[in-house]
């Protein structure tokens, strides 16, 4: 995975402008986070380091972000130098991560549908329990399990498709192809059941395994009209991701 970020790194970054991004994905993840002053956060899949800031400005008392991929670690690194919060950032493999740190909360944006394996996304979740506080929360923004095979489609008003092989199994591959100004950025993710999740994060301790719909911004439907969203809002290719160790 740190490859392929690596090399679209720059690109990446350039979708946070999407109408999408900010009027949807921030609006309901930061809806479902709620008050994170005073807290410790370990801010997984970081990449750029975009939600990483959003957090310290929230009120977070410590923010450490972590991704596997170098070139995004350099972009977060690049915008702390230019407007220091006091962030700490490293560059791991969150299957393999061992920080010795414990944490109140822990968010990961687009992290464990990127597990090549049900073995690895069980890694995942072990890692992330070990760096969470009895009580700790999770919170995600991944890809929505409840979607079936034939709904990735409808995307392309939106600058981007996904597709995926039939038939569909736990790990199949998700490719996305994205448009990022004038340049098309390709990734993949990988799929997997709401009950392939729902059994790693139980095997590591989680609880209260809640998953949550999108919300749309007020000031995003005042400046795109809320119809543009409406196809994204009715087949979400996302899901949050909440529960607690």
């Amino acid at each position: 995975m740190s490859a392929q970020y690596d090399a679209i790194a720059a690109d990446y970054k350039r979708t946070r402008e999407s109408p999408l991004r900010r009027y949807v994905e921030a609006r309901s993840f930061f809806s479902l986070l709620g008050d994170v002053c005073g807290k410790n956060v370990l801010d997984l899949a970081c990449g750029e380091g975009f939600y990483t800031r959003r957090l310290k400005q929230a009120g977070a008392a410590n923010v450490l972000g972590v991704d596997i991929s170098a070139g995004m670690i350099t972009l977060a690194e690049e915008e702390e130098g230019r407007e220091a919060l006091g962030i700490r950032y490293v560059c791991a493999d969150v299957a393999e991560l061992e920080l010795g740190e414990s944490f109140d909360l822990v968010t990961a944006t687009y992290l464990l549908h990127y597990s090549a394996s049900e073995a690895e996304l069980g890694e995942m979740c072990l890692r992330i329990a070990a760096h969470l506080k009895p009580g700790g929360r999770l919170v995600c923004i991944n890809e929505n399990p409840m979607q079936t095979a034939n709904d990735y489609k409808g995307y392309t008003q939106y600058g981007f498709n996904k597709s995926v092989e039939l038939p569909r199994v736990e790990g199949s591959p998700i490719s996305y192809a994205m448009v990022s100004g004038r340049k098309m950025i390709r990734f993949n993710a990988y799929f997997y059941s709401r009950e392939a999740y729902e059994t790693a994060l139980r095997a590591a301790g989680f609880s209260d395994i809640q998953w949550h719909g999108l919300q749309l911004d007020p000031a995003g439907a005042q400046e795109c009209g809320a119809e543009y969203f409406r196809e994204y809002l009715e087949n979400p290719p996302i899901a949050i991701l909440e529960c607690r160790l």
